[in-house]
């Protein structure tokens, strides 16, 4: 088994801002995507040998590994891409979204949730046997802005949608039908995560705050305050709950405990991170966090608590 990472270690070799991350179905291998259309995955102890999976000619936002082994691309103009990464083949092109594809997630039936610029959501049928067959079954208007994130509450109850406008929207996730709609955030709210194992939804808007909602009391605010200097573009809890990580525009990841959410940890230019908009935070594994930034890097992080 490899040892826990030394401390930093950097990930280079794409060519634009590097916007979403996700895994790659082996253990210590993750997916990066980024502002030059292409896909890569990289092996954690192995740095500098990172391989092309997917090239598709336009700004990937949003990037997801489905279930059926196949990738879901999201690109700046709307496009949704499905790739089959062992034989680098673009099985499927729609035109998903009048404008960007920001966020997916997988429904607990197989389906796509696709999260668009142009203030709907759509959401994809997917074939058995990973041959890429995927067609659209509704499209749901919720904001008159962009749909910024998605997250899927532990169970597969409910889906969260954080809207441009501000709003959060509730959605239960067989029929899509709004359950809540939360005031969110005055100036737009772009990330969400659920806690693991208890009843908490975490927002964060371009007002910088974080803001905590209690689901097991109809979706009330809890607490509030601001984490970053400038809009807050993932949040992502590890595996067990105990740390929450977020990424800004402001250009750092922050690490905080996420029984007290005091601040653990400041991931930034000075402690090894980006220099630039730090756009998204994943977690590789119980003690390796990854950040991605406009810098045009991915940094792992070894944050295991002494």
């Amino acid at each position: 088994m490899p040892s826990p990472l030394p401390g930093v270690v950097h990930f280079t070799g794409h060519k634009g801002a590097v916007y979403a991350l996700c895994n790659a179905g082996e253990r210590d291998h993750f997916l990066s995507a980024a502002g030059d259309g292409t896909v890569v995955q990289w092996a954690l102890h192995h740095p500098g040998t990172g391989v092309a999976l997917a090239q598709v000619h336009r700004a990937i936002f949003a990037l997801h590994r489905a279930r059926n082994g196949l990738l879901y691309i999201g690109d700046e103009d709307g496009g949704l891409h499905v790739v089959d990464p062992v034989r680098h083949v673009e099985l499927l092109l729609e035109r998903a979204h009048g404008k960007g594809i920001f966020s997916m997630v997988q429904l607990p039936d197989g389906r796509i949730a696709v999260a668009g610029g142009d203030g709907s959501l759509s959401i994809w049928s997917t074939a058995a046997g990973g041959h890429g067959g995927t067609t659209l079954q509704r499209r749901i208007p919720l904001s008159d802005d962009k749909l910024r994130g998605l997250a899927l509450n532990p169970d597969g109850q409910f889906l969260a949608v954080a809207c441009g406008d501000g709003s959060i929207h509730v959605l239960d996730s067989t029929h899509l039908n709004e359950q809540f709609t939360l005031a969110g955030h005055g100036k737009g709210a772009n990330s969400l995560a659920w806690h693991p194992a208890k009843p908490l939804l975490v927002s964060g808007g371009k007002d910088g705050h974080l803001r905590f909602w209690r689901t097991d009391a109809g979706f009330g605010p809890m607490h509030a305050f601001p984490a970053h200097k400038d809009t807050i573009y993932a949040i992502a809890f590890n595996r067990d709950g105990t740390q929450l990580a977020t990424a800004s525009r402001d250009r750092t990841a922050k690490l905080w405990d996420a029984g007290t959410f005091d601040p653990l940890r400041r991931l930034d230019r000075h402690t090894g991170g980006h220099g630039y908009s730090v756009n998204s935070v994943w977690w590789l594994n119980d003690h390796t966090l990854l950040t991605a930034s406009d810098d045009k890097t991915v940094v792992a992080w070894n944050v295991q608590r002494p």
